[in-house]
């Protein structure tokens, strides 16, 4: 089936995107229906797009409404038996409207300033048919001067703004973003390589475009080339804003753009480049089996984010370092933060990495005061699993590009069907020996604790741990004005045995008003192994809690390069 999209913002001040939807049914079909994705590959959370759709309606040709009726949540259903018109017609034409004010890499946005895009949120396709050779046209206020975005450009007048792709799927996973934002580009691999950039900056002495570069030439250059025709960075800088969603040819990117002349921060910005443009390969390509052809109706559920994520999570910063962007002293210190994160953590206790995988849909992306305590994120924990792997296959004197490569070697001689876990472990059982790739199913299928400090020695680095001699609640704080509540509590930690909520008001310690500025000394002035009466407001009722602080548990203070020649062997591309 052959459909035309049009796309028109009228007044960008209301939020409201029009789709027009142009296409002819064949004669033996009696009704069509139409749907909107409940969720955008590459997030793996039910969204609920069509919460956001007014106005539906069918019509043919000369403006003769068809009758429809909504089948489900996000379905309407055109039934030419039930229709009523003065000639029998083939063609329909479909228009919703769509309200768009929700800011994220996987939502559509428009103000006055600008419009970001997101396919699944917006573009309904047709159920059970093939839909190729798509056209969408997109139409905008004067005032606004630029569209970006990888579909590819067929408009023949400068005026009009026309586009295409090859198939539904292509369709909906190129973002568009439109107004007047700063472009720029390079060229890789002689391909173009698209820059969009809106958002406020404070001046700083980074040059983004040609660390951007750097990044798409080193991972091009480890992957053997570019498996696309143009690719399409789209950033938003914006405050208190942090991810990213990778698409077939092109990625979406948010941060704080106040934060870019900070080493720390800069470095994770980059990190974050390196991370969606590395999806190209791994996901857009190389994908778990479950993971395509979509069902886009429903949860796609699959064990294997662990490869997805966990595999980008480790190479992105290692990218970062080995193309230079960083020293081996800061990609130390993130691994060793990255240590302190998952050690902290005691969900890992109860949730592997396959569960962890196929919980996404209802844990990683809808997290909540407990989160910490029942469960480990994919992309964490996979990362750190994949750092073992690299170590073991270091010792073989390979790597994680001889892994990765060998995973693109399987994709490019079978690129329609996605790939298995006995499919990777078979890949490791090859490189590293069936020993490794029994210890690294271990780490995906148990909870078992995984001996970080073993591994990281054969390179060449050292723990160092800390017992730091100070008094430990387990407890997060929130505040509002001056009052202290419990955002979250620790599993096992003295607030949690103490039976002290998340939720729960501090009024007082010990008599004593408990207000936001002692919040932040509260573990310096406590002392160990002491009573202390902790008087709480718990859903309007006041109570008294006795709670006893125990000493802050042994921490890693430091990831110590022991060996630098050594370390830096190891992290060589």
């Amino acid at each position: 089936m052959k459909l035309k999209y049009r796309l028109e913002i009228k007044n960008p001040e209301n939020h409201i995107v029009d789709i027009t939807i142009w296409g002819e049914r064949t004669q033996n079909e009696d009704s069509l229906t139409f749907f909107l994705p409940v969720w955008s590959p590459g997030s793996y959370l039910v969204r609920e797009y069509s919460r956001h759709i007014r106005s539906f309606r069918a019509t043919n040709a000369v403006g003769e409404f068809y009758y429809f009726e909504q089948s489900s949540k996000n379905t309407w259903t055109i039934d030419w038996k039930k229709s009523e018109f003065k000639r029998e017609s083939a063609d329909f034409c479909i228009h919703y409207e769509v309200y768009c004010h929700e800011i994220s890499v996987r939502t559509s946005f428009v103000s006055s300033q600008h419009a970001f895009l997101n396919g699944p949120s917006l573009f309904m396709g047709v159920q059970d048919k093939t839909m190729e050779d798509i056209e969408l046209e997109i139409k905008f206020p004067a005032l606004w001067s630029k569209v970006s975005t990888s579909l590819k450009d067929i408009s023949t007048e400068r005026e009009v703004f026309l586009y295409s792709a090859k198939n539904y799927d292509e369709f909906i996973d190129t973002p568009i973003e439109i107004g007047c934002h700063e472009t720029d580009g390079f060229m890789v691999d002689k391909k173009p390589h698209h820059l969009a950039f809106y958002g406020g900056v404070y001046p700083n002495s980074r040059n983004l475009k040609q660390d951007i570069q750097k990044v798409v030439e080193y991972i091009s250059k480890v992957m053997g080339g570019t498996p696309y025709e143009q690719y399409q960075f789209i950033t938003h800088f914006l405050p208190n804003q942090y991810g990213g969603l990778e698409h077939h040819n092109s990625c979406v990117l948010h941060y704080d753009g106040r934060r870019l002349e900070s080493r720390k921060e800069y470095l994770q910005w980059i990190s974050l480049v390196a991370h969606e443009y590395f999806h190209t390969w791994n996901i857009k390509r190389i994908r778990p089996k479950e993971l395509g052809p979509f069902d886009y109706n429903n949860e796609n559920y699959t064990s294997m984010l662990w490869l997805a994520e966990g595999l980008t999570n480790f190479v992105d910063d290692f990218f970062i370092y080995a193309s230079g962007l960083s020293t081996l002293e800061e990609y130390v210190e993130i691994v060793k933060d990255n240590l302190v994160r998952y050690l902290g953590t005691p969900g890992r206790k109860f949730h592997s990495l396959e569960a962890s995988s196929f919980n996404a849909w209802i844990k990683l992306y809808r997290p909540d005061e407990n989160s910490n305590n029942s469960s480990v994120s994919y992309y964490l924990k996979g990362g750190l699993v994949f750092s073992i792997l690299h170590i073991e296959l270091v010792q073989k004197k390979l790597g994680i590009k001889d892994f990765i490569m060998a995973l693109w070697d399987r994709y490019l001689a079978n690129p329609k069907v996605g790939v298995t876990t006995e499919e990777v472990l078979a890949i490791i059982k090859k490189l590293a020996g069936s020993e490794t790739a029994e210890f690294f199913q271990h780490m995906l299928v148990t909870t078992d604790e995984i001996d970080f400090e073993k591994y990281y020695k054969k390179i060449g680095l050292k723990f160092i741990w800390e017992q730091p001699n100070t008094p430990y609640l387990g407890a997060n704080f929130d505040h509002q004005g001056d009052r202290v509540f419990i955002q979250s509590v620790k599993l096992d930690s003295p607030a949690h045995k103490s039976g002290l909520n998340a939720g729960d008001e501090i009024l007082a310690i010990n008599g004593l008003r408990f207000l936001k500025k002692d919040s932040s000394d509260l573990e310096k002035v406590l002392l160990v192994n002491k009573p202390y009466q902790f008087l709480i407001s718990r859903l309007g009722e006041i109570i008294s809690q006795e709670v006893i602080l125990t000493e802050t548990p042994k921490r890693l203070k430091a990831l110590e390069i022991a060996d630098r020649k050594q370390v830096e062997a190891a992290f060589k591309i």
